[in-house]
């Protein structure tokens, strides 16, 4: 797994999960990535089946929406200044303190699920789940990535 420098925000200061989903969407877009209402897409998804994750020292949040949004399979990722609520995998009520967010931009089906698979096993490090908060350069988390394969 490799992510593109131009789809890496580092310390980004955000409001909502709104914001920082459009923020990545935006990217994953501008590069003409995923089709026109990508953001859409996955903000209504986000609705019905949230992405936030209880991790440990941080929550961590993996947006995506339907393989047919994309042109081209990429990962979009943020490192947030400061934590925004997102809901919790499996609940509409219980919210998580997010501080990493992945972006799933993925065509297949079959790559989104084992990409999902493992990002959670990744995040299963509350090490590593820190080390991404902490990233500053999209070096250092290529090599983070790198190093878990």
């Amino acid at each position: 797994m490799k992510i593109d420098e131009e789809l890496v925000a580092i310390d980004l200061e955000v409001n909502s999960k709104e914001e920082v989903l459009s923020i990545l969407g935006n990217q994953l877009q501008e590069k003409g990535f995923v089709k026109e209402g990508f953001i859409e897409s996955v903000l209504k998804r986000e609705q019905s089946y949230p992405t936030g994750l209880p991790t440990e020292p941080f929550g961590v949040a993996i947006p995506h929406t339907d393989g047919d949004m994309v042109h081209v399979s990429k990962i979009a990722f943020a490192s947030l200044k400061n934590p925004v609520k997102f809901f919790a995998m499996g609940s509409s009520d219980v919210t998580i303190e997010v501080k990493v967010v992945f972006m799933l931009a993925l065509k297949n089906p079959a790559d989104q699920l084992e990409m999902l698979q493992k990002l959670v096993g990744l995040f299963q490090e509350p090490e590593m789940v820190a080390k991404l908060a902490r990233t500053k350069d999209i070096n250092d988390l290529n090599k983070l990535f790198k190093a878990e394969e």
